[in-house]
């Protein structure tokens, strides 16, 4: 009897990483493994950095942690979400303006592309891999970048982008800024 409550005891302190969401607007992630707690608030420091020099199409990288709050000096998993589509928003109170789908498509995908390359140099950084999952699309990002299931991913949405290439998607995102400005 002692034994198996010392197992139970074991196996509560024993944590898995976050489940991701299968929203089909956003790109979850997860880091595979847990994270040091320095590389943790570098991590999120840096993604806050991105989200202020880069703005976001709809919503920048939410970095969160897991097993912790970030900066106790405890290694964490990390894990959250860029929402990729923006679909429409409200430009005054009750006012509502609808994004092209042809124009939202393009962002989202210069939105994943910048996300996963985040997601890589942070792998590369680090030493740590993560897991990502678009809707039902799920694939791995390392130092090495994007594996043939994480590409398959962003060839998804390259295609609902008009085929679009990477070099089209961020060449488009001052045009489209300006276009619909109104969003922010």
């Amino acid at each position: 009897m002692r034994m198996a409550a010392l197992t139970l005891a074991l196996m509560a302190c024993t944590s898995r990483p976050p489940a991701l969401h299968n929203d089909p607007q956003a790109l979850a992630f997860r880091s595979r493994a847990k994270v040091a707690d320095a590389a943790a608030k570098q991590i999120a420091a840096e993604a806050l950095g991105a989200a202020r020099r880069r703005p976001a199409w709809s919503e920048p990288n939410h970095v969160h942690a897991a097993d912790g709050p970030i900066g106790d000096g405890e290694d964490k998993y990390l894990f959250g979400e860029a929402r990729l589509y923006l679909g429409e928003y409200e430009t005054d109170p009750g006012k509502f303006r609808e994004v092209d789908a042809k124009d939202d498509a393009l962002m989202a995908y210069a939105d994943a592309l910048f996300a996963v390359e985040q997601l890589r140099a942070w792998a590369k950084a680090h030493d740590l891999a993560w897991d990502v999952q678009l809707g039902k699309l799920r694939g791995k990002v390392t130092a090495e970048g994007p594996d043939a299931a994480a590409q398959k991913l962003l060839a998804e949405l390259s295609k609902r982008a008009g085929s679009a290439t990477a070099h089209d998607a961020e060449s488009d995102r001052p045009r489209l800024d300006a276009k619909y400005r109104d969003r922010r």
